[in-house]
Protein backbone atom coordinates (compact mmCIF):
# COMPACT_ATOMS: atom_id res chain seq x y z
CA UNK A 1 0.00 0.00 0.00
CA UNK A 2 1.26 3.49 -0.83
CA UNK A 3 0.78 5.90 2.09
CA UNK A 4 1.07 9.69 1.84
CA UNK A 5 2.27 11.08 5.18
CA UNK A 6 2.33 14.69 6.33
CA UNK A 7 4.31 15.60 9.44
CA UNK A 8 6.51 12.60 8.79
CA UNK A 9 9.71 14.16 10.14
CA UNK A 10 8.39 14.93 13.62
CA UNK A 11 8.43 13.11 16.97
CA UNK A 12 5.63 10.73 15.96
CA UNK A 13 6.16 10.90 12.22
CA UNK A 14 9.68 9.50 12.14
CA UNK A 15 8.66 6.45 14.16
CA UNK A 16 5.51 5.97 12.08
CA UNK A 17 7.38 6.09 8.77
CA UNK A 18 9.86 3.53 10.09
CA UNK A 19 7.02 1.22 11.15
CA UNK A 20 5.03 1.58 7.93
CA UNK A 21 8.11 0.83 5.88
CA UNK A 22 8.95 -2.18 8.05
CA UNK A 23 5.53 -3.77 7.48
CA UNK A 24 5.78 -3.36 3.72
CA UNK A 25 4.06 -0.06 2.92
CA UNK A 26 5.54 2.43 0.49
CA UNK A 27 5.69 5.83 2.17
CA UNK A 28 5.59 9.15 0.36
CA UNK A 29 6.33 12.19 2.52
CA UNK A 30 4.57 15.50 1.90
CA UNK A 31 6.80 18.21 3.35
CA UNK A 32 6.46 21.97 3.55
CA UNK A 33 8.63 22.49 0.49
CA UNK A 34 6.20 20.36 -1.52
CA UNK A 35 3.25 22.61 -0.71
CA UNK A 36 1.93 25.29 -3.06
CA UNK A 37 1.24 28.88 -1.99
CA UNK A 38 -1.46 29.25 0.68
CA UNK A 39 -4.04 30.36 -1.88
CA UNK A 40 -3.25 27.54 -4.32
CA UNK A 41 -4.69 24.00 -4.29
CA UNK A 42 -2.59 20.87 -4.15
CA UNK A 43 -1.87 19.52 -7.63
CA UNK A 44 -3.93 16.42 -8.50
CA UNK A 45 -0.71 14.49 -9.12
CA UNK A 46 -0.02 14.55 -5.38
CA UNK A 47 -2.51 11.70 -4.92
CA UNK A 48 -1.43 9.61 -7.91
CA UNK A 49 -1.24 6.00 -6.78
CA UNK A 50 -1.89 6.89 -3.11
CA UNK A 51 -3.97 4.35 -1.18
CA UNK A 52 -3.99 6.07 2.22
CA UNK A 53 -3.29 9.48 3.73
CA UNK A 54 -1.98 10.03 7.26
CA UNK A 55 -2.22 13.72 8.08
CA UNK A 56 -0.20 14.64 11.17
CA UNK A 57 1.16 18.04 10.16
CA UNK A 58 0.78 20.92 12.57
CA UNK A 59 2.83 23.56 14.36
CA UNK A 60 3.65 22.56 17.93
CA UNK A 61 1.08 23.94 20.37
CA UNK A 62 3.84 24.14 22.98
CA UNK A 63 6.43 25.66 20.68
CA UNK A 64 6.11 29.23 21.88
CA UNK A 65 4.04 31.76 23.76
CA UNK A 66 0.54 32.04 22.35
CA UNK A 67 0.74 35.40 20.70
CA UNK A 68 -1.95 36.27 18.18
CA UNK A 69 0.46 35.48 15.35
CA UNK A 70 1.54 32.14 16.82
CA UNK A 71 -2.05 31.06 17.45
CA UNK A 72 -2.83 31.79 13.82
CA UNK A 73 0.18 29.72 12.80
CA UNK A 74 -1.02 26.79 14.92
CA UNK A 75 -4.47 27.00 13.40
CA UNK A 76 -3.43 27.46 9.77
CA UNK A 77 -0.82 24.69 9.89
CA UNK A 78 -3.57 22.22 10.70
CA UNK A 79 -6.71 23.42 8.99
CA UNK A 80 -5.37 24.89 5.75
CA UNK A 81 -3.36 21.80 4.82
CA UNK A 82 -6.18 19.46 5.83
CA UNK A 83 -8.58 21.45 3.68
CA UNK A 84 -6.21 21.18 0.71
CA UNK A 85 -5.84 17.42 1.14
CA UNK A 86 -9.61 16.96 1.43
CA UNK A 87 -10.17 19.13 -1.63
CA UNK A 88 -7.64 17.04 -3.54
CA UNK A 89 -9.58 13.88 -2.67
CA UNK A 90 -12.82 15.47 -3.82
CA UNK A 91 -11.17 16.64 -7.05
CA UNK A 92 -9.80 13.17 -7.72
CA UNK A 93 -13.27 11.65 -7.48
CA UNK A 94 -14.76 14.40 -9.66
CA UNK A 95 -12.13 13.66 -12.30
CA UNK A 96 -12.92 9.94 -12.16
CA UNK A 97 -9.47 9.09 -10.88
CA UNK A 98 -8.81 6.91 -7.87
CA UNK A 99 -8.97 8.66 -4.51
CA UNK A 100 -7.26 7.22 -1.41
CA UNK A 101 -9.33 4.58 0.35
CA UNK A 102 -8.68 5.98 3.82
CA UNK A 103 -7.82 9.37 5.33
CA UNK A 104 -6.32 9.20 8.84
CA UNK A 105 -6.36 12.64 10.42
CA UNK A 106 -4.81 13.57 13.74
CA UNK A 107 -6.68 15.70 16.23
CA UNK A 108 -6.31 16.15 19.99
CA UNK A 109 -8.15 15.56 23.24
CA UNK A 110 -8.15 19.35 23.50
CA UNK A 111 -11.30 18.91 21.40
CA UNK A 112 -13.21 18.46 24.67
CA UNK A 113 -11.85 21.52 26.43
CA UNK A 114 -10.62 21.27 30.02
CA UNK A 115 -12.52 20.18 33.13
CA UNK A 116 -11.41 19.18 36.64
CA UNK A 117 -13.81 16.26 37.12
CA UNK A 118 -15.70 15.32 33.92
CA UNK A 119 -15.05 12.09 32.03
CA UNK A 120 -14.88 12.42 28.24
CA UNK A 121 -15.49 9.77 25.59
CA UNK A 122 -15.78 10.02 21.83
CA UNK A 123 -19.48 10.87 22.17
CA UNK A 124 -18.80 13.92 24.36
CA UNK A 125 -19.45 17.31 22.71
CA UNK A 126 -16.62 19.69 21.82
CA UNK A 127 -15.50 22.28 24.33
CA UNK A 128 -15.47 26.04 23.92
CA UNK A 129 -11.81 26.88 24.57
CA UNK A 130 -9.53 28.13 21.82
CA UNK A 131 -7.82 24.75 21.43
CA UNK A 132 -11.19 23.03 21.34
CA UNK A 133 -12.32 25.22 18.45
CA UNK A 134 -9.09 24.52 16.56
CA UNK A 135 -9.57 20.77 16.99
CA UNK A 136 -13.22 20.96 16.02
CA UNK A 137 -12.48 22.95 12.85
CA UNK A 138 -9.57 20.63 12.04
CA UNK A 139 -11.88 17.63 12.17
CA UNK A 140 -14.54 19.45 10.16
CA UNK A 141 -12.03 20.12 7.37
CA UNK A 142 -11.07 16.44 7.28
CA UNK A 143 -14.72 15.42 7.25
CA UNK A 144 -15.15 16.67 3.69
CA UNK A 145 -13.63 13.42 2.40
CA UNK A 146 -16.63 11.46 3.67
CA UNK A 147 -18.78 13.09 0.99
CA UNK A 148 -16.87 11.25 -1.73
CA UNK A 149 -16.69 7.89 0.00
CA UNK A 150 -13.24 8.08 1.53
CA UNK A 151 -13.08 6.31 4.90
CA UNK A 152 -12.18 8.85 7.57
CA UNK A 153 -10.47 7.99 10.86
CA UNK A 154 -9.91 10.85 13.30
CA UNK A 155 -7.39 10.16 16.07
CA UNK A 156 -7.67 12.47 19.09
CA UNK A 157 -4.29 12.28 20.75
CA UNK A 158 -3.51 12.86 24.37
CA UNK A 159 -0.05 13.78 25.65
CA UNK A 160 2.30 11.46 23.77
CA UNK A 161 5.13 9.91 25.78
CA UNK A 162 8.28 8.56 24.22
CA UNK A 163 12.01 9.20 23.89
CA UNK A 164 12.43 12.93 23.40
CA UNK A 165 9.41 15.09 22.76
CA UNK A 166 7.24 16.70 25.44
CA UNK A 167 8.17 14.31 28.24
CA UNK A 168 11.88 15.09 27.97
CA UNK A 169 11.12 18.79 28.36
CA UNK A 170 8.90 18.02 31.35
CA UNK A 171 11.64 15.89 32.88
CA UNK A 172 14.44 18.46 32.59
CA UNK A 173 13.84 20.09 36.00
CA UNK A 174 13.79 16.63 37.60
CA UNK A 175 17.19 15.84 36.12
CA UNK A 176 18.41 19.03 37.83
CA UNK A 177 16.84 17.97 41.17
CA UNK A 178 14.19 20.72 41.06
CA UNK A 179 11.25 18.79 39.62
CA UNK A 180 7.70 18.50 40.83
CA UNK A 181 4.07 19.06 39.92
CA UNK A 182 2.84 22.24 38.26
CA UNK A 183 -0.04 24.12 39.84
CA UNK A 184 -2.29 22.13 42.16
CA UNK A 185 -1.10 18.80 40.80
CA UNK A 186 -4.69 17.58 40.64
CA UNK A 187 -5.21 18.44 36.97
CA UNK A 188 -5.69 15.47 34.64
CA UNK A 189 -3.24 14.40 31.95
CA UNK A 190 -4.65 12.00 29.38
CA UNK A 191 -1.53 10.36 28.01
CA UNK A 192 -0.45 7.64 25.59
CA UNK A 193 2.88 6.10 24.68
CA UNK A 194 4.14 6.65 21.16
CA UNK A 195 4.27 2.89 20.56
CA UNK A 196 0.49 2.74 20.92
CA UNK A 197 0.00 5.75 18.66
CA UNK A 198 1.99 4.01 15.93
CA UNK A 199 0.09 0.75 16.40
CA UNK A 200 -3.28 2.54 16.26
CA UNK A 201 -2.39 4.44 13.09
CA UNK A 202 -1.14 1.26 11.42
CA UNK A 203 -4.38 -0.50 12.29
CA UNK A 204 -6.50 2.46 11.14
CA UNK A 205 -4.90 2.23 7.71
CA UNK A 206 -5.49 -1.50 7.37
CA UNK A 207 -8.80 -2.09 9.19
CA UNK A 208 -11.84 -1.14 7.08
CA UNK A 209 -14.02 -1.36 10.20
CA UNK A 210 -12.30 1.63 11.79
CA UNK A 211 -14.15 4.83 11.00
CA UNK A 212 -14.94 8.06 12.82
CA UNK A 213 -13.26 9.47 15.93
CA UNK A 214 -11.09 7.55 18.40
CA UNK A 215 -9.45 8.83 21.58
CA UNK A 216 -5.78 7.87 21.50
CA UNK A 217 -5.13 7.81 25.22
CA UNK A 218 -4.13 5.10 27.69
CA UNK A 219 -6.93 3.43 29.70
CA UNK A 220 -6.06 5.36 32.87
CA UNK A 221 -5.47 9.11 32.85
CA UNK A 222 -3.02 10.48 35.41
CA UNK A 223 -2.97 13.55 37.57
CA UNK A 224 -0.06 15.96 37.39
CA UNK A 225 0.98 14.68 40.83
CA UNK A 226 1.08 11.12 39.50
CA UNK A 227 3.02 12.15 36.41
CA UNK A 228 5.59 14.00 38.52
CA UNK A 229 5.98 11.00 40.82
CA UNK A 230 6.45 8.69 37.82
CA UNK A 231 9.17 10.93 36.38
CA UNK A 232 10.91 11.19 39.74
CA UNK A 233 10.86 7.42 40.20
CA UNK A 234 12.18 6.76 36.69
CA UNK A 235 15.07 9.20 37.14
CA UNK A 236 15.65 8.50 40.83
CA UNK A 237 15.08 12.17 41.59
CA UNK A 238 12.87 14.04 44.07
CA UNK A 239 9.45 15.07 42.74
CA UNK A 240 8.02 17.32 45.43
CA UNK A 241 9.10 20.84 44.38
CA UNK A 242 5.83 22.33 43.18
CA UNK A 243 5.69 25.18 40.65
CA UNK A 244 2.94 27.67 41.63
CA UNK A 245 0.34 28.80 39.12
CA UNK A 246 1.27 32.49 39.03
CA UNK A 247 4.80 32.22 37.57
CA UNK A 248 3.53 29.73 34.98
CA UNK A 249 0.80 32.15 33.92
CA UNK A 250 3.29 35.00 33.75
CA UNK A 251 5.72 32.90 31.72
CA UNK A 252 3.35 31.14 29.33
CA UNK A 253 0.21 33.26 29.37
CA UNK A 254 -2.90 31.63 27.90
CA UNK A 255 -0.98 28.46 27.08
CA UNK A 256 -0.48 27.75 30.79
CA UNK A 257 -4.22 27.54 31.41
CA UNK A 258 -4.98 25.11 28.58
CA UNK A 259 -1.85 22.95 28.56
CA UNK A 260 -0.36 22.99 32.05
CA UNK A 261 -2.71 24.11 34.80
CA UNK A 262 -5.88 22.44 33.54
CA UNK A 263 -6.58 19.20 31.76
CA UNK A 264 -9.19 16.63 30.91
CA UNK A 265 -9.82 12.98 31.80
CA UNK A 266 -10.42 11.14 28.56
CA UNK A 267 -11.22 7.46 28.01
CA UNK A 268 -10.35 5.39 24.90
CA UNK A 269 -13.80 3.81 24.82
CA UNK A 270 -13.91 3.00 21.09
CA UNK A 271 -10.43 1.47 21.06
CA UNK A 272 -11.41 -0.70 24.01
CA UNK A 273 -14.67 -1.72 22.34
CA UNK A 274 -12.76 -2.96 19.30
CA UNK A 275 -10.49 -5.02 21.54
CA UNK A 276 -7.32 -2.96 21.15
CA UNK A 277 -4.62 -4.18 23.56
CA UNK A 278 -2.36 -1.36 24.74
CA UNK A 279 1.34 -2.18 24.75
CA UNK A 280 1.95 0.53 27.37
CA UNK A 281 -1.14 0.81 29.61
CA UNK A 282 0.65 1.66 32.87
CA UNK A 283 2.02 5.16 33.52
CA UNK A 284 5.19 4.39 35.46
CA UNK A 285 6.33 1.75 32.99
CA UNK A 286 5.57 4.05 30.04
CA UNK A 287 7.49 6.95 31.61
CA UNK A 288 10.46 4.74 32.43
CA UNK A 289 10.53 3.33 28.89
CA UNK A 290 10.45 6.89 27.54
CA UNK A 291 13.20 8.34 29.73
CA UNK A 292 15.62 5.50 30.38
CA UNK A 293 17.63 4.07 27.50
CA UNK A 294 17.86 0.28 27.54
CA UNK A 295 21.41 -1.00 27.91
Amino acid sequence: MRVLVTGGTGFIGRALVEKLTAVGHEVRLLTRRDLPAPDQPLPPSILFGVDAIVNMAGESIAGGRWTKAYKQKIRDSRIVLTQKLADACVAAVAANTAAPAVFVNFSAVGYYGTHPTADFTESSPPGTSWLATVARDWETAAGLVCKVGVRLVVLRLGVVLGPGGFLERLALPFRCFVGGPAGTGRQWISWIHRDDVIAAVTRAIADPEMTGAYNLVAPQAATMNEMAAAIGTALNRPSWLRTPELPLKLLFGEMADELILNGQRVAPRRLQQMGYAFSQPELRAAVKKSLIKEK
